[in-house]
């Protein structure tokens, strides 16, 4: 194939140099949206660690946005298409579509993210609390299995969303009419039905695992060490 091992890491670097940033993001939006429930007496547990979450997850979606037109742009097309790199793509983009070209699929990302970090922190809170009380593990162990456990509810809630952005993303390196949110919806049921919205679902939410316990074990770690 094309590009041989190395194709499998095309798009990579913008992600890469982002998640920090994201995550920098998501952990403190979450944070202080959750410190400011409790000064509201909005008891702990699932509505205030929904409500934290969403927050985050609406704020992070600005910057993923842009971050993820040009990783799928760079993955559904060939290096000697012309797109060879992030800053190409941008270019690109831009000069077809104007800078609003580069928050293409910015609805089902939005929505999809909120949801999905909606899902992520309330699903970690109650992981860690089974793993703990339930369970026996210590601090560590429960912090890997919440985290784990947060990353695949995050995104088995709001894969179908992630799909249909990526679909709009991937349309706009293609050129031809740009199609809603709405019309790629009734094109995937239409094409394959609901089983459509979750194809791939599978390895992703093997990756989401070791991915997400790594992310809230630092996090958990780097929080305990500024205390």
């Amino acid at each position: 194939t094309e590009g041989g091992f190395r194709a499998f890491f095309r798009g990579l670097s913008l992600p890469l140099c982002s998640k920090s940033f994201e995550q920098c993001i998501a952990f403190g939006i979450q944070s202080a949206v959750d410190n400011g429930l409790q000064t509201l007496d909005v008891k702990e547990g699932t509505v205030r660690s929904g409500l934290s979450g969403m927050a985050a997850g609406s704020c992070t979606a600005l910057l993923l946005t842009p971050v993820y037109l040009v990783k799928v742009q760079l993955q559904v097309t060939p290096k000697s298409g012309g797109l060879a790199g992030p800053v190409a793509v941008i270019k690109n983009t831009v000069n077809r579509l104007g800078v609003a070209g580069l928050y293409t699929g910015a609805l089902p990302i939005f929505i999809g993210t909120s949801i999905g970090y909606g899902f992520r922190f309330v699903a970690y809170d109650k992981a860690t609390h089974i793993a703990e009380e339930s369970l026996g593990f210590g601090n560590i162990g429960s912090t890997i299995v919440g985290g784990g456990m947060a990353g695949m509810a995050t995104w088995a809630s709001h894969y179908p969303l992630d799909l249909v952005s990526s679909r709009m993303e991937a349309s706009v390196a293609f050129g031809g009419r740009q199609m809603s949110m709405t019309e790629h919806i009734k094109e995937i049921f239409a094409q394959s039905g609901i089983k459509g919205f979750f194809r791939g679902i599978g390895p992703c939410l093997l990756r989401a695992f070791p991915v997400n316990a790594t992310i809230f074990l630092t996090y958990e770690v780097c929080k305990s060490k500024l205390k």
